[in-house]
């Protein structure tokens, strides 16, 4: 028994060390990005934010392919989005939008609704995603000879794996703080996983961006 718990306590331990090694690669490559972007760590006062949401397509060369930044200060909230190319595995160049339609304060108080600054990892929703398989129900029942049968019930989970698509990394930074988190494929996920509101505010988070780059012609 003792044997049993501490091999169950060094798979844990190692699990979380796994993560916590992925994490940190993760954010070394976009840093690096950032860097061949000439994108500089914010400075911010108290109750100032950037947000910077990475988009990568997974068919395509390159750790991501647009980025979202989003930058509040006092009194003032922006947006901006910027194209990424890439020659096969190295950076090429980014190209920056200006958004295209009134970015407001009442949008990023919209964001804020959705939990922007504190959503967790797509990681932390692994059981709800990917639930374990429930037991099947059994009882017995006396047939009208007597006998006595059992019938069964089987339940199945709805599972579903999206493998090639598209993810988004989501950096927080505030005056003394910073928080990460990783989504892949959260469009295809929410049309099965409608219950999840993680999963729910990532989508309507990017549905509330998306119109700032709409033509408005």
């Amino acid at each position: 028994m003792r044997r049993t718990f501490f091999l169950i306590l060094a798979f844990l331990v190692s699990t979380n060390c796994l993560r916590a090694s992925a994490d940190s690669t993760r954010q070394r490559r976009f840093q690096k990005l950032a860097d061949e972007m000439r994108l500089k760590k914010p400075k911010l006062k108290e109750g100032d934010y950037e947000v910077r949401i990475w988009n990568r397509q997974s068919l395509q060369y390159g750790d991501a392919q647009m980025l979202y930044r989003l930058i509040k200060r006092k009194e003032t909230f922006t947006v901006t989005k910027s194209i990424i190319l890439w020659n096969k595995h190295e950076f090429k160049h980014a190209t920056e939008f200006n958004s295209n339609r009134p970015v407001t304060v009442e949008l990023w108080q919209k964001l804020l609704q959705h939990n922007i600054l504190t959503l967790p990892d797509m990681t932390a929703l692994r059981d709800q995603l990917f639930p374990k398989p429930e037991k099947d129900s059994t009882w017995n029942v006396i047939e009208p000879d007597g006998t006595v049968s059992v019938k069964a019930k089987r339940k199945r989970n709805k599972w579903i794996i999206i493998g090639d698509g598209e993810g988004y990394y989501f950096q927080v930074f505030g005056k003394d703080s910073y928080h990460d988190y990783e989504y892949s494929n959260p469009l295809g996920y929410v049309k099965e996983k409608t219950e999840i509101i993680e999963l729910c505010n990532v989508v309507a988070i990017l549905h509330d961006l998306a119109p700032a780059f709409q033509s408005t012609q």
